[in-house]
């Protein structure tokens, strides 16, 4: 038997090779999520015991226990661990996939047992099901079964196999903006499932605005794309991404600024990464919007809390990345930051008595001049 340990090690080496194989292939700065949960499927049936064998059982197995306890840490061969086993993973380059962009789906199988596992001949692509938002299964399109000479017959023990699918092919509706819930199986292997999004695509030609609706009026930001463009581009898909509506503005620094967009109403809440700063030299002045570095993001930057400055702060000046700047809604900024606050030491009042909710964030085209 593998202790705890050696499993999770095993796992996360697994998980490291997946990446080589199957590289991510999307032009988005952005890892690609990993599941930590890899599940486990045996070649060979369960053997159901009834009868006098099972009263029989009921003495031995403890002390089966007893001398698998005593033999921890024996190689699984000496143990007479002579299955298949096979690792089954599904995962997409990222969270999401950007409209009218290839929808892809890598998956990885891998025999993680002792004994060859017999490939029958999988149907990778006819695997696949994807269902919309509310449960809907996606028809199918008529396309042939791909040919099957590129599998091995056999996986010897820790050999594998993958591949990248673009289920665009077989699914034309998983083309429209919408979450989706993809699955994959196939004859005695249970079912694989992973979620993701398909948003507007960013483009960085063009010019966006974003509207902020807030319990005190709407404030609406343009951005410096041309420096300081991932902190643009990040900030417009978590928007797109619905990401930030219904959190809060959760810090509030009286009469200066206004912090906010961590799911966990506190500094320690992030999309699950952070960003690195780019350098723009930009001065925080009034109305301007940049990210947040606190005491969980080191030398980097929180992958989704911004504040907006309602004063001039020339202290944050080069520690900041400024990305953005208020074009409407500057009083309703001030407004918030006007707001009754409470805190304990070491840090000055700062949380807000009364929740300042961001209802929702809207990105739009910025309208030509006339």
């Amino acid at each position: 038997m593998i202790p705890a340990r050696g499993r999770i090690a095993a796992r996360r080496r697994l998980r490291a090779r997946v990446l080589r194989v199957l590289p991510a292939v999307s032009g988005h700065r952005e890892e690609s999520i990993v599941n930590d949960e890899v599940q486990v499927m045996t070649a060979c049936p369960q053997i159901k015991r009834r009868g006098p064998a099972a009263r029989l059982a009921g003495i031995l197995v403890p002390v089966f226990l007893a001398v698998a306890a005593a033999l921890q840490g024996v190689p699984s061969e000496a143990l007479g661990e002579d299955t298949a086993k096979l690792y089954v993973h599904i995962e997409t380059p990222g969270r999401f996939s950007y409209l009218g962009d290839p929808t892809q789906v890598s998956i990885l199988l891998k025999n993680e047992g002792a004994a060859p596992w017999l490939n029958p001949g999988l149907d990778i692509e006819g695997g696949f099901q994807v269902l919309d938002s509310e449960g809907n299964k996606l028809e199918k399109a008529k396309i042939p079964p791909m040919l099957k000479d590129g599998q091995p017959k056999v996986l010897e023990p820790n050999a594998y196999f993958g591949k990248i699918v673009n289920l665009n092919q077989y699914f034309p509706k998983i083309a429209a903006i919408g979450t989706y819930r993809i699955t994959w199986s196939a004859a005695g292997i249970p079912e694989q499932s992973l979620a993701t999004r398909i948003i507007k695509k960013y483009d960085p030609a063009r010019d966006y605005q974003a509207v902020i609706d807030t319990d005190f009026g709407k404030i609406v930001i343009e951005f410096y794309k041309d420096l300081a463009p991932y902190h643009t581009r990040n900030f417009i898909d978590l928007a797109n991404l619905n990401f930030y509506d219904g959190l809060l503005f959760h810090r509030i620094v009286k009469g200066e600024m206004i912090l906010g967009g961590s799911p966990t109403g506190d500094e320690r809440g992030s999309p699950g990464y952070n960003v690195p700063p780019e350098t723009n030299g930009l001065k925080v002045l009034p109305g301007v919007v940049a990210q947040v570095r606190n005491s969980q993001t080191g030398p980097d930057e929180s992958g989704s809390i911004f504040m907006i400055a309602a004063t001039a702060q020339p202290d944050l000046d080069a520690r900041v990345t400024v990305f953005g700047r208020v074009v409407e809604g500057l009083d309703t900024v001030k407004a918030i930051t006007n707001v009754p606050t409470v805190g304990s030491a070491p840090r000055a009042a700062s949380r807000p008595i009364k929740d300042v909710t961001i209802k929702k964030i809207e990105i739009r085209e910025k309208k030509a001049k006339t």
